[in-house]
């Protein structure tokens, strides 16, 4: 994926920026086809994946979605470099401490800094928390 990558970003598609250890992939501003590259860029590596690989096989998980700095980034709202990466878990059985192994493993795996928070399904915030989100995953109920 890094080789793929440094093409890109010699080709003058997208731009590279250092994150921690990581590093953020995003489209150069000016093409007209950035805001679908930003997403496909969100989906093929990195944070998005390595989710759906850590959450996919918890039945008595709902949703789960990126949000805060580095969704904005995605979604193309300027703004300083994100911190870290704010998750943001749909679950009317679980706290955040059932999930600290789960954190442990993403930012292993990722290098990045992982803010995650458990939200029970009525909660009031998550309809202002999912806009701008970046979706990971949804089950219907």
């Amino acid at each position: 994926m890094a080789r793929e990558l440094a093409r890109l970003e010699e080709s003058g598609l997208i731009r590279l920026q250092q994150i921690g250890t990581g590093k953020l992939a995003m489209p150069v501003d000016d093409l007209p086809f950035a805001p679908a590259l930003r997403q496909l860029l969100a989906y093929v590596g990195g944070i998005v994946p390595a989710l759906v690989a850590e959450y996919e096989g918890r039945a008595e998980i709902e949703e789960v979605f990126i949000f805060g700095s580095w969704a904005d980034r995605v979604n193309g709202i300027v703004g300083p470099p994100p911190n870290d990466i704010d998750i943001a878990i749909v679950s009317d059985s679980l706290s955040r401490f059932d999930l600290a192994e789960e954190r442990l493993r993403l930012e292993a795996a990722t290098g990045a800094s992982i803010d995650q928070f458990v939200f029970e399904s009525d909660h009031a915030r998550l309809a202002e928390l999912r806009e701008n989100s970046v979706p990971v995953l949804r089950r219907e109920r």
